[in-house]
C-alpha cells in the first residue's frame, strides 16, 4: 500500500471522536483528519462538507491532493448519505509529472447502536458501505467500481478522552485484477478545550494480493473550532517506511449547515 494509494482510496475519510464543542449545540464531529471514521452521523436536515489538501512523500514520489471533498447529509436518524468528489492529484516521480481528478465515491453510513452517555466498555457502533465510481482522469481511474465496508466502534473513556476503531474490507482493482484488502485502525482522541481536539492514531493495510505486505502508518493532529459549525484540522504522519523518510501532512476545513 503506497501513500498515494492510501489517499486515492480513502481521501477525506478520517474522523476525531473526542472532539471539541462550543456552547450547548451538538458537537461538530467530522470524518477527518484521522483515518478512523467516526460513528456519529450528520443529523437529518443538515449538510456537512469536509475538504482538505495532503502532501505525501514515498521514496522518490511526491504527491499533492487538492479538494478531498466529502459531502455528508442525514437522510434519517440512523442513515447518512455520503458523496465524495475526491481530489485533484498532482504526482511527480522519476522526472515524470501526472495530474488529474480521482474517482468519485458514493455511500451510506448506518447507525447500529448508540453508546452510553458516560464512560463505558459498551461501544457506539456504525457501519459504512460505499464504492468508487470510475469517473476520474484516465491516469487515476479504476477500471471498475471498488466497494468497501467499514465497521466503526467508539468508546467513551472519560469526559475528555475517547477511543475509536475501524475494521475495513475492500475490493480494490490494480488494473489487472480485483482482490480483497483488509484494513484496521485505532485512534485516541482528547478534547483539550472547548475549541481544540487532539488525536494520535495507528492504522494498517493488508492486501490479499499475494505480496504478503502489511503497510503500517502512524499519525497525529488536531482540530480547532472557529465556530460551532466551522472546524480547521491539521495532521501529519509517517509510513509505511519511516527509515526511508516516507511521510504525509495535510490541512482541512469542515463546514456544517
Amino acid at each position: 500500500m503506497s501513500l498515494r494509494h492510501l489517499f486515492t482510496l480513502v481521501p477525506a475519510t478520517i474522523g476525531l471522536t473526542a472532539c471539541a464543542s462550543m456552547g450547548t449545540r451538538d458537537a461538530l464531529v467530522s470524518d477527518r483528519p484521522d483515518f478512523t471514521e467516526a460513528t456519529v452521523l450528520v443529523d437529518p436536515g443538515h449538510v456537512q462538507v469536509e475538504s482538505g489538501s495532503t502532501f505525501s512523500r514515498e521514496g522518490d514520489t511526491r504527491s499533492t491532493s487538492f479538494g478531498e471533498v466529502l459531502m455528508r447529509t442525514g437522510l434519517a436518524s440512523k442513515v447518512e448519505l455520503r458523496l465524495s468528489a475526491n481530489s485533484f492529484v498532482q504526482e511527480r516521480a522519476g522526472g515524470e509529472l501526472r495530474n488529474g481528478m480521482q474517482d468519485a465515491t458514493v455511500g451510506f453510513k448506518f447507525k447500529l447502536a448508540d453508546g452510553p452517555e458516560g464512560p463505558s466498555w459498551k461501544p457506539a457502533l456504525s457501519v459504512i458501505t460505499h464504492t468508487s465510481v470510475p469517473s476520474g482522469a484516465r491516469v487515476f481511474r479504476a477500471q471498475r467500481a471498488q466497494p468497501e465496508v467499514k465497521v466503526l466502534g467508539a468508546w467513551t473513556l472519560s469526559d475528555r478522552v475517547a477511543f475509536s476503531s475501524n475494521v475495513n474490507v475492500a475490493r480494490p482493482h490494480d488494473g489487472v485484477r480485483s482482490f480483497t484488502e483488509y484494513a484496521g485502525s485505532g485512534s485516541f482522541g482528547f478534547a483539550a478545550s472547548g475549541r481544540v481536539g487532539v488525536y494520535a492514531e495507528a492504522f494498517a493495510f493488508a492486501p490479499q494480493d499475494g505480496s504478503k505486505v502489511v503497510s503500517k502508518f502512524v499519525n497525529s493532529g488536531f482540530t480547532f473550532l472557529f465556530s460551532p459549525d466551522v472546524q480547521l484540522d491539521v495532521r501529519g504522519g509517517v509510513g509505511p517506511s519511516a527509515a526511508k523518510r516516507d511521510y504525509f501532512a495535510g490541512v482541512g476545513l469542515v463546514v456544517r449547515r
